[in-house]
C-alpha cells in the first residue's frame, strides 16, 4: 500500500502582495532619490502594478503546481497519470438492478426476450437487459439483469443518480415482448458512480505502484479493489490464519455506507480478472463486520455567551455530524468518543456529558455503524 508521506508545501514564486508592493516601492526610491508618500501619485501607480504582478504570480504559481501531481486538478492531473502504471481516472459506471418480466400466460414454446429490452421509472432514467432472458415453456416469468442507460449532456452515464430505486420501483415497460404482463425490478439498483474526483484519483495513482505484480500484496488487492467503482471509500485485504490460499477483501462506501450486492460483484470481477488474482488464491469480497454505536451527548451553553443559543445549537448539530462521518467512513477505526468531544467544546459550548459512545476497538474488517442519535441541550451555565 502507498505509503503516507508528509510532503512539504511547495511555492514556486512570491505571492505575497505586501513584500512585493514593498519592494518596487524601495527600488523606485533608490533609483530616483525621491521618497514616496503614501498619496503620492506615483506610490498608486507602483501600487497598482504590484497588484498586477501579485496576479499574474499567483497564476504561474498555480500553473506550476499542476505540475506536481498532489497539487494537480482535472485534465492536468489525468495528464500526470501517464508517469504512473496503467492508471485513469474512473469514468462514471451505470447503476444495476434485476428485472423479473412476466408473461400473460404460458408458452408451448420459449418466449424470448431480447437483450436490450428497456424498463423505465419516470421516462427519463431508463434501464435496459444486458443479455437476452429465455423463458422456458411452461413457466410464467424469469429474471435478467440490466443497468442504466440514461446518458448526461456530456455522452456519459448519469452514475450515482441511477441508485436507490427500490424492489418494485422500476415498472415501467418501454420494449413490450410477446404477451407481456408485466415487469419489476427484484433489486434495489446500485452500483452506479459518479466520475472518480481528483482527490481519490490522486490516491489511486499512488496505489498503482502496487500493481507491478498480480495482486498478491495487500496494497495490489486494495487497488485494483478501488478500481471497480469510485464509489469506493475503504478497502480491507487480508489472509486469514486458519484458511491459506483464501483471500478476504471487504469494501466501504463513501460517506460510511456498507457495500450492496451490485457493488461486491463489480469487485470480485475486478479481482478476479486474468491478469489481477493470483491463480493461487481464492477471493472472496463481503462487507465489512459492522460495530453498532450510539450518540448521546448534552451540551450546556455558557452564560454571557459570545454566541447566541441558536448558533451554537446549529454548530453543535454540525459537529455531530462531522463526528458521525470522521467515525463510520474507515474500517478499523476505533470508536473514540474524545474525539466527539473535542468537536463539541470548538462549538463555543462550557461543557458537555458524553454518555455514548464509549471507547471500543474496531478491528481492521470492521467499521463502526451509528444507531441511534440523542443531542440535547441542557440550558446555560454561569461561567
Amino acid at each position: 500500500m502507498a505509503e503516507n508521506r508528509t510532503f512539504p508545501e511547495v511555492t514556486f514564486v512570491e505571492t505575497d502582495t505586501e513584500e512585493i508592493k514593498g519592494a518596487l516601492v524601495q527600488g523606485y526610491e533608490a533609483i530616483t532619490g525621491r521618497k514616496l508618500y503614501p498619496a503620492d501619485p506615483m506610490r498608486l501607480f507602483i501600487l497598482w502594478v504590484a497588484d498586477i504582478i501579485v496576479q499574474e504570480r499567483a497564476l504561474i504559481n498555480w500553473s506550476a503546481r499542476q505540475n506536481v501531481p498532489r497539487y494537480a486538478e482535472g485534465e492536468y492531473l489525468d495528464s500526470l497519470a501517464e508517469l504512473f502504471k496503467d492508471v485513469e481516472r474512473l469514468k462514471p459506471q451505470p447503476a444495476k438492478t434485476t428485472f423479473r418480466f412476466w408473461l400473460s400466460m404460458k408458452q408451448e414454446g420459449a418466449q424470448i426476450i431480447p437483450a436490450g429490452t428497456r424498463v423505465t421509472v419516470d421516462g427519463e432514467i431508463t434501464f435496459a437487459t444486458l443479455e437476452p432472458l429465455f423463458i422456458e415453456a411452461g413457466e410464467l416469468c424469469g429474471d435478467a439483469e440490466a443497468e442504466c442507460i440514461t446518458l448526461t449532456e456530456a455522452g456519459e452515464s448519469i452514475g450515482a443518480a441511477g441508485n436507490g430505486f427500490l424492489p418494485g420501483q422500476i415498472t415501467q415497460i418501454v420494449d413490450v415482448y410477446p404477451y407481456f404482463e408485466r415487469v419489476e425490478n427484484l433489486t434495489e439498483s446500485a452500483g452506479g458512480s459518479d466520475r472518480e474526483s481528483d482527490a481519490a484519483f490522486y490516491e489511486r495513482m499512488r496505489e498503482s505502484m502496487e500493481t507491478f505484480s498480480t495482486a498478491g500484496p495487500e496494497g495490489a488487492y486494495i487497488y485494483h479493489a478501488k478500481t471497480a467503482s469510485s464509489l469506493i471509500a475503504d478497502v480491507s485485504a487480508d489472509s486469514p490464519v486458519d484458511e491459506p490460499g483464501v483471500v478476504d477483501v471487504r469494501i466501504l462506501l463513501q460517506n460510511g455506507k456498507l457495500p450492496t450486492e451490485e457493488v461486491l460483484k463489480l469487485v470480485l470481477d475486478a479481482l478476479s480478472a486474468e491478469k489481477v488474482r493470483p491463480l493461487t488464491d481464492l477471493v472472496r469480497v463481503s462487507a465489512p463486520d459492522t460495530v453498532p454505536f450510539n450518540i448521546d451527548v448534552t451540551y450546556y451553553i455558557p452564560n454571557p455567551g459570545a454566541a447566541s443559543a441558536a448558533n451554537i445549537e446549529r454548530a453543535v448539530n454540525e459537529a455531530v455530524e462531522r463526528y458521525r462521518v470522521w467515525q463510520t467512513e474507515k474500517m478499523g477505526r476505533d470508536i473514540n468518543p474524545s474525539y466527539l468531544t473535542r468537536l463539541l467544546m470548538e462549538t463555543g459550548v462550557k461543557r458537555v456529558e458524553v454518555r455514548e459512545p464509549l471507547f471500543q476497538k474496531v478491528e481492521a474488517k470492521g467499521v463502526a455503524v451509528l444507531q441511534d442519535k440523542t443531542v440535547l441541550n441542557g440550558g446555560v451555565e454561569d461561567e
